[in-house]
């Protein structure tokens, strides 16, 4: 019985610290990647964002007729 807890708590540790770990790279990925994005406002030209909206629109569009109908 005690080799059996010992195995469940190694085990639960183990994920544990995988998991933390995992969540602090993602999360120092994240700072990193941030400092090479794009301002928002050097992404849209002038009427690229009205287009990039209709565009929206209409996927919203066919995917209400595609369930709908």
């Amino acid at each position: 019985m005690e080799k059996g807890l010992e195995l469940l708590v190694a085990g639960m540790g183990g994920v544990f610290l995988f998991l933390s770990l995992m969540v602090l790279i993602m999360y120092l990925a994240s700072m990193v990647l941030k400092k090479f994005e794009k301002p928002e406002a050097a992404i849209e030209s002038g009427t690229g964002g009205n287009e990039q909206l209709a565009m929206i629109a209409a996927a919203i569009a066919v995917v209400k007729n595609h369930t709908q109908g």
